[in-house]
């Protein structure tokens, strides 16, 4: 009997070690790179070495596991070969023989069911829940023990990861070493959560989900298409009315940055800025000013546009499309309006809308209003593509022809009228609920 407590002791000294390999898996998993980075530039103990195993972390995995079996197999075998002894005061009191089948199967299942307990009590549930609540304190704190465990078990490891993924290729899968750590979906759930725990306000989350989505909007989305650019016309950039036709145009319209462009309109001289007039009086001086723009192609995502803006030091950038036709211009305010919202400034609104006062019969927007503005605005996602990127371009490309005043499509329950034409240019369409649209219509 004076080894029972020997014994109790090395089983619960097994259940702390499953509980801290338990607590460190949770640790590893759920500390953030850039808090283990910003751990490291402070120069805490064990920084790099968690950096190190949340990088590796399929071996880290199987290091892990092989401590968790090593520790529940050899805990079992302990509890089963010493459970008679341990428990036979107990079974003499209720009157079961130690030595009888029914004793040895009684104390077997005792000791099973309380190795079981707290083991799930102080080597799972309680460790991983502090292991959650301190992920970087734990990852720093073990991580040394961690790194020489993994190399004392190395050629396990080997073994286990050369199996595992022999298995995988077995049912298809296949192995993959490279993969995002943490989805834009993921990371915007995280964000929320901050929100929700008061950690950051919600205009930063919103400016967040902003962000991550920059990529997805193409710059035709948010130029301003060429009919309302505000461009300076002229022969040659050394006109000698130059002066005087900046002046003029910047009276009607108070902008910065202006294009200079030929009379056709295909060929862009230059763009001016309004304060360089302060310094030049002789046009020849005033065309030499001249800043060279940017051009950039149709297509193009929001992103890789301001990459192209901050490495060029620029402001306004010209959309081409492939042929090398000016599309219209994106500024540096149209891409920072899809981060931080609408910014009142300088340039004019690409589209206008006109809401009529009884919302159940639909409203009216500018046909160049875009797909994107359109679903951002008013929640109607409609299907985007190449060829087109306004809500005209979509009309366009369902009808298959040049529209006239009152000609509509009916598209997933709402109807898309047509209500003013410019020329070719469908200038005017009425949105509204399919189901609120007369039949005379």
């Amino acid at each position: 009997m004076g080894s029972v407590p020997l014994l109790i002791a090395a089983i619960g000294l097994l259940i702390i070690v499953n509980g801290l390999f338990a607590s460190m898996e949770i640790a590893l998993v759920s500390v953030p790179r850039a808090r283990l980075k910003r751990f490291e530039k402070e120069k805490r103990p064990g920084a790099t070495t968690a950096i190190a195993l949340q990088k590796d972390i399929d071996s880290f995995f199987a290091t892990v596991q092989i401590g968790l079996t090593f520790i529940a197999t050899l805990s079992s075998a302990i509890g089963g070969a010493s459970a008679v002894e341990i428990f036979s005061p107990f079974m003499e009191k209720l009157g079961i023989s130690s030595g009888s089948t029914a004793g040895h199967v009684v104390a077997v299942l005792a000791v099973t069911i309380s190795i079981s307990y707290v083991t799930l009590v102080i080597g799972e549930l309680a460790p991983k829940s502090i292991a959650r609540r301190y992920p970087g304190r734990i990852s720093l704190l073990f991580a040394g023990t961690f790194k020489v465990f993994a190399q004392w078990t190395r050629p396990a490891i080997s073994l286990l990861t050369a199996s595992t993924r022999v298995v995988l290729r077995m049912v298809g899968v296949m192995p993959s070493t490279a993969g995002p750590v943490l989805t834009p979906d993921e990371f915007r759930m995280m964000a929320s959560e901050l929100v929700e725990t008061r950690q950051i306000p919600s205009s930063v989350y919103d400016m967040l989900v902003r962000v991550t989505r920059l990529s997805q909007i193409r710059v035709e989305d948010v130029m301003i298409p060429r009919h309302k650019i505000v461009a300076i016309k002229m022969d040659s950039k050394y006109d000698p009315n130059l002066k005087d036709k900046i002046i003029k145009t910047y009276r009607r319209h108070p902008f910065t940055n202006f294009l200079i462009i030929d009379r056709k309109g295909e060929n862009v001289l230059g763009m001016v800025n309004v304060k360089d007039l302060l310094l030049y009086d002789n046009p020849r001086d005033i065309a030499q000013s001249f800043r060279q723009p940017t051009f950039t192609a149709r297509g193009q995502s929001l992103d890789r546009v301001l990459a192209t803006m901050q490495h060029n030091h620029v402001h306004l950038s010209v959309v081409v499309d492939e042929h090398g036709i000016i599309d219209g211009i994106i500024s540096l305010e149209d891409i920072l309006e899809e981060l931080v919202g609408e910014i009142e400034g300088s340039m004019p609104s690409s589209v206008e809308t006109k809401p009529i006062p009884d919302t159940t019969k639909g409203f009216v927007v500018d046909g160049l209003i875009t797909l994107h503005e359109l679903n951002e605005l008013h929640s109607i996602p409609l299907p985007q593509s190449l060829y087109y990127s306004t809500l005209a371009g979509f009309v366009l490309d369902k009808m298959g022809k040049i529209p006239s005043p009152g000609d509509h499509i009916d598209y997933e329950g709402l109807r898309i009228k047509v209500l003013e034409m410019d020329g070719n240019r469908i200038k005017e369409l009425k949105i509204a609920p399919l189901r609120t649209t007369p039949v005379s219509e």
